[in-house]
């Protein structure tokens, strides 16, 4: 008896799950974007580089978190594992990171119709841009901004 309430529960709930996950599926890709930059930014660097990728770590942490609560307020399953190219020399990986986060914010760029939701949207916006802003940093002491060029 108590598997045929589950199975019916199941039944009831999951047309109302998939419409949750396909309302907004912006941020799941931005969550995957932001993490996979954070990945790339945990990259063992010079002291001097490191200290501006901490910080966009942690600028790229508060954004997921912000994205979270966005997401959470969707329904959206927030479990993600993206895989990193550890391959990627350098420069690529920089390139990579701005590419990434640029992405992210241009996911999370679209209309939103949950105003709870937009609050923490406009607080990822801000961590994302001071993220991009540690990373430029990065650059300019890892001497790579002039090949990475303007972002």
């Amino acid at each position: 008896m108590r598997a045929m309430n589950l199975i019916a529960a199941a039944a009831l709930l999951a047309p109302a799950a998939m419409y949750a996950q396909g309302r907004h599926p912006h941020y799941l890709s931005a969550r995957t974007d932001l993490r996979t930059a954070q990945l790339l930014a945990r990259v063992q660097e010079q002291p001097n580089v490191a200290l501006n990728l901490q910080a966009a770590d942690r600028e790229i942490d508060a954004a997921i978190k912000e994205i979270d609560h966005a997401a959470v307020l969707d329904r959206k399953d927030l479990m993600d594992h993206p895989p990193v190219d550890a391959n990627l020399g350098r420069v690529d990986r920089f390139r990579k990171i701005v590419e990434l986060l640029r992405g992210a914010r241009a996911d999370i760029e679209h209309e939103e119709d949950n105003p709870a939701a937009r609050e923490w949207r406009a607080a990822a916006f801000k961590h994302i841009d001071e993220a991009l802003n540690s990373v430029r940093r990065a650059a300019v002491d890892a001497k790579l901004d002039r090949e990475i060029g303007d972002f």
